[in-house]
């Protein structure tokens, strides 16, 4: 055997022991860092309560989970949430040909709201490791959605007739109306229209990725990302003349915390 085989021999019979020490070593740090854990890192727990904010392609909101671990891949959950919800030709504008104008958005016919309550799932992809990291599931949930469809009013100048002729005055209409108008001074009060909101209900389905990093198995930190489908049958149109006002594809981004905890 000449001296460059022995001397490679040497270099691997060195390297295989010292990552059979580093694996002994690992082991034995693995096992006394699960032993000084504290006792709530240590539990197996079948509950799971989030709350989060979310962002999305037409809009934002808020809601919360009630959940329920089923093994370690696979916790399912009842889920509410409210969201705004805007069409995509929205462009806000102001008046800059009158004085004391109000930003509008020209076209638009309702201000939507949508009511959302599910059920979902989530399946781990990968787990996280025992010194932390972050955990990465499925998510796929889907229920019934409520649709508040709330009129958008105008300040508009239109002609009134008085009995030496007409003047110009101010009111609040909704675009319907637009054939009446001189000119538009701006958006109306939130609260206009509101004893006129409708009802439109619908259904959604939603798939998406979470992303949870959280530092203390009782605590939960995660970011989700999904894409969601909505339908109204009987319609949900905010905008004039707006294609397909009945169904919605949006992509979310929401942070959400809470806690996991035993109920005895």
């Amino acid at each position: 055997m000449n001296a460059h085989l022995r001397s490679v021999l040497r270099i691997a019979m060195l390297t295989l022991f010292g990552a059979y020490a580093f694996l002994l070593d690992a082991q034995e740090i693995d096992i006394q860092s699960d032993d000084g854990k504290p006792l709530e890192e240590r539990i197996v727990y079948s509950h799971q309560n989030t709350t989060h904010l979310a962002i999305h392609s037409q809009g934002f909101g808020a809601g919360f989970e009630i959940g329920r671990i089923r093994t370690i891949n696979r916790t399912t959950h009842w889920e509410a949430e409210v969201i705004s919800l805007h069409a995509l030709k929205e462009i806000k504008t102001v008046n800059v040909s009158t004085y004391y104008t109000k930003p509008y958005i020209y076209g638009k016919l309702n201000s939507a709201y949508v009511v959302r309550f599910g059920y979902g799932e989530e399946r781990r992809i990968y787990g996280k490791p025992y010194w932390g990291g972050v955990e990465t599931r499925w998510t796929y949930a889907g229920g019934a959605s409520l649709a508040l469809l709330k009129p958008y009013y105008y300040y508009v100048v239109v002609y009134a007739p008085t009995s030496t002729g007409y003047e110009e005055i101010v009111e609040e209409q909704t675009f319907d109306q637009k054939d009446q108008w001189v000119d538009i001074v701006g958006k109306a009060s939130f609260t206009k229209g509101l004893n006129q909101t409708k009802l439109s209900p619908g259904v959604y389905a939603s798939i998406g990725l979470s992303f949870e990093f959280g530092r203390s198995r009782t605590h939960v930190q995660a970011v989700n990302v999904k894409a969601i489908a909505e339908g109204f049958p009987l319609g949900a149109p905010i905008m004039d003349g707006q294609r397909n006002p009945w169904l919605y594809l949006t992509l979310h981004l929401s942070y959400s915390w809470g806690s996991r905890f035993n109920k005895y």
